[in-house]
């Protein structure tokens, strides 16, 4: 018996059948009837990802009113409470999730706990204390401080928001001017200040049971830099890797922070550096990875990372999936043409025409593509999807799709 659940949602449903994004988290497929009894909280963004039949559904406002959704909430749980769990998907609904916990005395992540996998300064303070490798780094106090910490680390530095996410607010500071400029146009309280570490960018996702063992692992190497999308306009991807031991030592480096930062009976999604001559950090979520990767995962091992986290949150018996470490894919992700919006005159479908591309989101002509921040995704210039071949065959497909996809577009008045 599962108990009460409060649900959090804030990702709407897409009515286009081309699109897939959020189906995998459609709570349709992740809780049962027969025992599960599930409070909706949701923004209106986010109604159309509830399901349309569900009986107990509150809209908030904005779920940034922290103030106003607590008033909401104290009434949800006097009329329909107590609850034995508390779930949201979204990177940013995990720390109202754990506020929820905390004043309502809900099972699972607090504050404290969450606060090592949202604060970026606390989850490289408790790794750095277990001795794991992370980037130099300083809270962003006052701007003599901010350039004394970037003279120490050597430029460029990065500067980024404490609690960000998708690289938003993220940016490279290339000289002590260009730092100068920052700290006189922008209060950067709440900013962290880190140095630059060169290398390529893995990521390793998955999930871990309740004593922090795991039960789905798997690794892969971005194309590009989610930092270079969402500044320089470059598609961005990844490609799920094969080789034993760049697997291997990804994951036994990942499990390491995991177990020094606590996780337990979540998802992941753990980015990290490779310079050649050591893994470096970067920064976790304790959530189901975004973009396109749980598709991948799911379409390629049969993995739907939602669903396992829920049995796991919810205390069902769990028979770890057993994944093939041979089978590769990967995704990208065009983003629009700048500025935008802009207004869709052609584009160049690739279905059928390279190797291994199974699904793709292309928009047609007369589309709107439109900005938002951190979202990938979303109708992007294109989104395409790889499987069915080795790491090599996928990342060639891959690197055919970025030169033979084209787009044309005019801005939209």
């Amino acid at each position: 018996m599962s108990g009460s659940i409060l649900f959090l949602n804030r990702w709407p449903r897409p009515d286009d059948e081309r699109r897939w994004e959020n189906r995998l988290a459609a709570p349709e497929g992740l809780f049962r009837p027969e025992t599960d009894r599930v409070t909706y909280v949701c923004d209106a963004g986010g109604r159309s990802g509830v399901p349309a039949d569900a009986e107990r559904v509150h809209v908030v406002p904005d779920f940034d009113d922290l103030d106003g959704v607590l008033r909401i909430l104290d009434e949800v749980v006097r009329d329909e409470g107590p609850f034995e769990h508390v779930i949201g998907f979204s990177e940013l609904l995990l720390d109202l999730a754990a506020t929820l916990r905390e004043r309502y005395g809900i099972p699972g992540a607090g504050p404290e706990e969450t606060a090592r996998f949202r604060d970026k300064t606390v989850m490289k303070e408790t790794l750095a204390r277990a001795g794991v490798r992370v980037p130099r780094w300083a809270s962003c106090v006052s701007p003599d401080q901010v350039r004394t910490a970037a003279a120490e680390f050597g430029y460029p530095v990065i500067v980024k928001p404490v609690r960000g996410a998708s690289s938003q607010g993220v940016r490279e500071i290339a000289s002590e001017g260009e730092l100068a400029a920052l700290c006189e146009e922008h209060d950067l309280r709440g900013h962290e200040i880190e140095e630059f570490v060169r290398g390529e960018i893995l990521h390793v996702d998955g999930v871990v049971d309740a004593s922090g063992k795991p039960l789905f692992l798997c690794t892969s190497r971005y194309v590009s830099t989610c930092l270079d999308f969402e500044l320089l306009g470059e598609p961005l991807g990844s490609v799920l890797q094969t080789d034993p031991s760049v697997r291997a030592r990804c994951e036994d480096f990942a499990l390491r922070c995991l177990d020094a930062l606590g996780l337990r009976s979540s998802a992941f999604h753990l980015e990290l550096f490779d310079t050649g001559a050591e893994l470096v950090f970067l920064e976790v979520g304790a959530r189901v990875p975004g973009a396109d990767v749980p598709y991948v995962i799911h379409d390629v091992h049969g993995v739907n990372l939602f669903r396992l986290w829920v049995d796991v949150l919810l205390g069902r018996p769990v028979d770890p999936p057993v994944a093939d470490p041979a089978l590769s894919g990967g995704w990208l992700t065009v983003p629009g043409p700048r500025p935008l919006p802009q207004r869709v005159l052609s584009a160049t479908p690739l279905l059928g025409e390279v190797p291994f591309l199974y699904r793709e989101l292309v928009p047609e002509p007369g589309e709107l593509l439109v900005s938002r921040p951190g979202s990938y995704a979303i109708l992007q210039a294109g989104r395409f999807l790889f499987r069915g071949g080795t790491q090599a065959e996928i990342e060639e497909a891959v690197r055919q799709v970025r030169a033979r996809y084209r787009l044309t577009a005019e801005p939209a008045s």
